[in-house]
């Protein structure tokens, strides 16, 4: 990822509605899939910022790795020590290791995806669960894609069949995202089309739009607690080895 997409993410993570709900998103499908009983052991793979990993320290020890030096500066001045630098392909932890791994928008960084999640399965416990959210079809691509750095994006059955392919039983998958799919799309295909020229489109228009969109994603995310979802802009799977 570029250094300036890194410097929004640090200071928007927060508060900015997409960050919010993937965190209250991520809550949900631990509580659902995970025996909370006793302590964990996580790992968050491109853990960025690290506003994630300060939310799991509920659930037990927490670690993180990321590419970018930028990353770990950030998550460092969040008094964040369990952080290295290392990508998906080759993690500095022993076979077995944890409980929990989460690689949010990960895949798509990397030239080959299938090397991560074969490393994911290697530190994972036997019953270990890995939750994966990547960005949904290709026609959606966008300035956030480029300044992101993706090789792709994704179908459900494209990233299922990578996970499983690696030796892991999907139990959840589901798109999400559904109710915005559309503005979304609609917007990402004029721009295309009309050749808008666009520096960024996380950026929102004030605290109004971001509490709406909030709901709105806040709303769905109750919605997914009971049933997948047919399409959206991203992809959840929940894996067990």
């Amino acid at each position: 990822m570029k250094q300036s997409h890194y410097d929004v993410m640090y200071n928007m993570e927060l508060y900015h509605w997409w960050y919010r709900v993937r965190r209250d998103l991520i809550h949900d499908l631990i509580h659902a899939h995970l025996d909370l009983g006793r302590r964990l052991s996580i790992l968050d793979v491109g853990c960025g910022g690290g506003a994630l990993m300060k939310e799991l320290e509920i659930y037990g020890n927490v670690f993180g790795v990321d590419f970018s030096d930028t990353a770990i500066d950030f998550c460092k001045r969040r008094n964040i020590t369990n952080v290295q630098k290392s990508g998906i392909e080759l993690l500095p932890f022993p076979a077995g290791h944890f409980d929990l791994v989460l690689a949010m928008d990960v895949l798509e960084h990397i030239p080959k995806d299938d090397d991560g999640v074969r490393e994911v399965f290697r530190v994972l416990k036997s019953g270990g669960i890995l939750i994966v959210f990547v960005p949904a079809f290709m026609f959606l691509w966008g300035i956030t894609d480029e300044l992101s750095q993706h090789y792709r994006r994704y179908t459900i059955a494209q990233v299922s069949s990578i996970v499983e392919s690696k030796g892991f039983t999907v139990v959840r998958k589901s798109y999400f995202n559904t109710f915005l799919f559309i503005p979304i799309a609609g917007l990402r295909l004029l721009v295309r089309l009309f050749r808008i020229k666009t520096r960024d489109e996380n950026k929102i228009g004030g605290r109004f739009i971001n509490k709406i969109l909030y709901m709105i994603f806040s709303i769905e995310r109750l919605i997914l607690r009971y049933i997948n979802m047919p399409f959206g802009v991203s992809c959840m799977i929940v894996a067990k080895k």
